[in-house]
């Protein structure tokens, strides 16, 4: 059927319902309770359909996402990109400051397993560091947690003689709000998958502060098996992986995952995830995908997406 005539049998028919909903506004209201509630629920039933195809009805597309600024993810993207944007510094030089949040650890030396790394601007580490009060509002009331991290893995790192110098090793951090370091903190593993990390299961082990006399039972951690020096894990009998194993996995895991060589390339990578609304990223009301650019017409008259209703006659 032509649609001239479609559009005319629609314009029939909703002049047909305009009619009906007037008698029905003025009939008399049944005194049967039973009798109103069934004519109640009959209307609801067809105003829900009506609305159904009014819906139907509506030209406009839907985008997929919702930026929302609360979301935690969104959150922990906006931190992940404002640290990795901070100036580097010599790990062994930081003075001592107020802050707690996130912070990278970066290698720049020439241990053979980590050739891949050094120099580049992918972390070997990331870590978080919680305020001492977690009501804390301000730097000072957060007290000296990042700087007392980041003077522990100092420490860790100088005992470590055989095999690394804090000299080759800087660090990025953010200090931020209580309460949202664990969210960035995750999302910055997540995306760079550090190999001291413990999420990746490769070489972790940095952040262990030591066992006591009575956990002396405890096997060594692969990072104090290949980086040894620290005085209370030489006192370990035995490995929790062996040395060549670690040595496997640390190559296996910077082959699969490359490491980010510029600052460039991290920002792009956390801004593409920004981009949520992809010109591919939109919906008809049938919840068919529809791209929202129209190569077809680049002028497309924004009357026939109108919001004003047309005049039924």
């Amino acid at each position: 059927m032509p649609t001239h005539k479609l559009d005319q049998s629609a314009r029939i028919l909703v002049n047909q319902l305009t009619t009906l909903t007037d008698q029905l506004h003025d009939i008399t209201v049944p005194e049967s309770a039973r009798t109103r509630n069934e004519l109640r629920k009959s209307l609801l039933e067809q105003i829900a359909r009506l609305a159904d195809t009014a819906e139907r009805l509506d030209p406009v597309l839907r985008p997929l996402s919702l930026f929302d600024p609360g979301d935690p993810q969104t959150s922990a993207r906006m931190i992940s990109l404002t640290a990795v944007s901070q100036p580097r510094h010599p790990l062994g030089a930081i003075k001592p400051f107020y802050g707690a949040g996130v912070y990278l650890l970066y290698y720049n030396g020439d241990f053979a397993p980590y050739a891949t790394l050094s120099g580049k601007e992918q972390p070997i580490y990331v870590g978080k560091a919680d305020p001492g009060d977690r009501h804390a509002t301000n730097a000072v009331e957060q007290g000296q947690a990042l700087h007392k991290r980041l003077n522990e893995h100092a420490r860790s790192i100088r005992a470590a003689t055989t095999t690394l110098d804090i000299a080759d090793f800087d660090c990025r951090f953010l200090v931020i709000q209580s309460g949202f370091q664990q969210a960035a903190e995750s999302r910055l593993i997540n995306y760079f998958k550090p190999i001291w990390n413990n999420e990746s299961d490769i070489c972790f082990g940095i952040g262990k502060h030591g066992d006591s006399a009575t956990t002396r039972a405890n096997k060594r951690s692969p990072w104090d098996t290949l980086h040894p020096g620290r005085s209370w894990a030489r006192a370990i009998v035995s490995d929790q992986k062996p040395l060549q194993q670690i040595l496997y996995e640390i190559s296996a895991h910077l082959e699969k995952y490359p490491p980010k060589a510029t600052v460039g390339e991290i920002i792009e990578a956390f801004t593409d995830e920004l981009r949520q609304l992809k010109p591919s990223h939109f919906e008809d009301v049938t919840g068919q995908p529809e791209d929202v650019e129209d190569p077809s017409d680049s002028q497309l008259s924004l009357t026939d997406y109108s919001d004003e209703p047309d005049t039924l006659t």
